[in-house]
């Protein structure tokens, strides 16, 4: 009974997770769906309390390791773009939108990650041309680059 519980993770982490979404709305993607992992812990604990506590244990390491696996799913989507978006205006230096929407494609989503990117400080218009003003996203990018290096994946 308690593997089929853990089975159940995904589900219950994605259910948690669309009913937080349409509570706290507003809040950083990112935010509701770490909030869903640890809200989704909770009914997850309460089935399995009837368990051995070697056996909760178990299921704890199970439940961070898929939860942490839906996290970084779930990011990958949400920051992908916007770290693609970072390194075509470092790699000129300057980009105006025109130049990104020709390298980036679908309009919309681009004005969409854009406009979150200056409103996280990640980057400034100066001249109608976006330019690098922070340098997290671009060090992470640059550590992922890194890290395909190392593992012998080439840059695409």
């Amino acid at each position: 009974m308690a593997l089929l519980f853990l089975a159940a993770t995904p589900l219950v982490i994605f259910l948690t997770h669309a009913v937080l979404v349409r509570l706290w709305t507003g809040a950083a993607s990112q935010k509701v769906a770490a909030a869903a992992l640890v809200l989704g812990a909770v009914p997850q604990a309460l089935l399995l309390s009837t368990v051995p506590p070697v056996g909760l244990g178990y299921a704890a390491v199970v439940y961070s390791g898929l939860g942490y696996a839906y996290f970084h799913l779930f990011n990958l989507g949400e920051t992908g773009r916007r770290i693609r978006i970072l390194r075509e205006i470092h790699a000129a230096g300057a980009l105006g939108r025109e130049e990104i929407a020709s390298i980036y494609g679908t309009e919309g989503l681009m004005d969409v990650r854009l406009d979150r990117l200056v409103a996280t400080g990640q980057l400034a218009v100066r001249d109608g041309r976006y330019v690098l003003t922070g340098h997290t996203l671009h060090r992470i990018a640059l550590l992922i680059e890194g890290w395909r290096s190392l593992l012998g994946f080439g840059r695409r």
